[in-house]
């Protein structure tokens, strides 16, 4: 896709998360792969407010071509795209999530797996430590993590998911946010699938 196609993908992806309730306010950032570069919503705006010129385009290390401010959180996004197969990077605040963030989680495994989906698209669901947003920390921290898997948890804060596409990267932020309302729902009571039943739903897809 060329810059424009690819700027209308951010720009219908950032009105998607809106739309689902996914974000609020100035909250959450988005990028998008555009050829050697990343296209990347701009700091302190509302997603559902951005047209297609308010993508700020950077280079792979966070420095911005022309006008524009990116988000603060961009060298996070930056850091995910060390990953060639990553295309887009979704910073939510969406509210389960954000409220599941703020509990005494255990690090490897913030909650129960209650759906099949979500078993094959997040799984168990890491958990980072409270870290500065927008702080180089808080940058390699989550780089590290998403190294190895799509999605992680950052504590008193909201979820980042990655995906090969922007379609793949919001269902894993959709996932969670469900299987996190699930768990608010039961009040944590519920049992959520064995690691042998998720495991068998992995191998069938």
């Amino acid at each position: 896709m060329n810059d424009s196609e690819q700027r209308q993908t951010l720009l219908r992806l950032c009105r998607e998360v809106c739309a689902k309730g996914l974000v609020c306010g100035s909250g959450g950032n988005i990028s998008i792969r555009c050829g050697g570069d990343i296209l990347i919503t701009p700091t302190g705006r509302n997603l559902g407010a951005l047209s297609e010129n308010d993508a700020v385009r950077m280079r792979p290390d966070g420095s911005v071509y022309g006008a524009g401010i990116p988000s603060r959180e961009r060298h996070m996004h930056c850091r995910c795209y060390a990953r060639t197969d990553v295309a887009c990077v979704v910073h939510v605040h969406s509210t389960y999530a954000t409220a599941l963030a703020c509990l005494p989680l255990d690090p490897l495994c913030a909650m129960p797996v209650y759906t099949p989906g979500c078993a094959i698209s997040v799984g168990k669901l890491p958990v980072l430590p409270y870290l500065r947003p927008g702080s180089e920390e808080l940058a390699a921290a989550a780089g590290e993590v998403i190294a190895g898997r799509n999605s992680v948890l950052l504590a008193r804060h909201g979820v980042l998911t990655v995906g090969s596409n922007a379609e793949q990267a919001l269902n894993i932020a959709e996932e969670i946010e469900e299987n996190a309302r699930i768990f608010f729902i039961l009040a944590g009571r519920g049992a959520g699938l064995t690691e042998e039943e998720q495991a068998e739903l992995t191998r069938a897809y």
